[in-house]
């Protein structure tokens, strides 16, 4: 467990500086990917800054949502001020449900394909959210049920110092293992959004069954499933289905020239956000 990072008597905390690293490099490398499939880098860098926008956000939301009831949220408000909003943590589905929708904005506003940029894009996802996942272990937080394996690690601030699964660092390595194939995946160029939703199919099942794992309470636990198990089930069928889509409307297309996609339906005018 290490919060902050001391720097010349400056106190930084680990989890921003995480999430500030994981954001920047997403960015970068999306750039990087996006400009050797000709893509145009000047709009890319208006979508992402919509989603990050939007991505925190959205991952703030939901941590009220799953945290706090609404009177709760309401006198936490009244007692402590409208910055006390800023604290607290993030939960990455609503980062990546908010992100998703800022880029759509994005999109819009710069008048853009938005499927233009999933394979340059996506892949990118899961090496930030494994550097986020570090930034939570330096934290403390997000952390798994007690054990008494080789693998538990001891957390002063967490069950008494008791050792617990390091669920963390479990969907860090995971993500980077992800990161690669989906590197891998993207080197043929994908129909659509094909690789967002073979993306999300392989997070949501993972998420789904490391949720299994996790010991932290702040959670938010509606029936049988927590929150994010529960949105992973979601977006698994959704994925799903719209790789079907995909799959259908492939076949309508023209035949590509071997190892290619079939290209997508050209439109006179600049689509938004699609």
């Amino acid at each position: 467990m290490l919060p902050y990072l001391n720097i010349f008597g400056a106190q930084i905390p680990m989890y921003g500086l995480c999430m500030a690293t994981a954001m920047l490099l997403s960015v970068a490398l999306s750039c990087i990917r996006a400009k050797k499939r000709g893509a145009d880098v000047d709009r890319l860098l208006t979508i992402a800054l919509a989603a990050i926008v939007c991505g925190v956000i959205g991952a703030k939301l939901l941590f009220f949502i799953v945290t706090y009831s609404w009177d709760e949220f309401i006198t936490a408000v009244r007692s402590n001020g409208i910055m006390w909003l800023l604290e607290g943590g993030l939960v990455f589905y609503g980062g990546l449900i908010g992100g998703v929708a800022g880029a759509f904005l994005g999109a819009a506003f710069t008048r853009t394909r938005l499927s233009e940029y999933s394979d340059a894009v996506v892949p990118t996802l899961p090496l930030a959210h494994a550097i986020g996942r570090i930034g939570c272990f330096c934290a403390g937080c997000c952390y798994g049920r007690v054990t008494d394996s080789w693998i538990g690690v001891c957390f002063p601030s967490v069950m008494g110092g008791a050792r617990v699964i390091p669920t963390q660092l479990i969907e860090s390595g995971f993500n980077l293992l992800l990161f690669a194939a989906l590197l891998l995946f993207t080197r043929r160029r994908r129909f659509g959004f094909t690789t967002l939703f073979v993306y999300l199919i392989a997070y949501g099942a993972e998420r789904f069954l490391i949720e299994f794992l996790r010991g932290d309470e702040i959670r938010g636990i509606f029936g049988a499933f927590s929150t994010s198990q529960w949105i992973s089930l979601a977006l698994i069928l959704v994925s799903a289905a719209a790789l079907v889509f995909i799959g259908r409307a492939r076949r309508r297309l023209p035949e590509a020239p071997s190892g290619e996609s079939p290209a997508e339906p050209a439109e006179e005018d600049p689509p938004t956000g699609q």
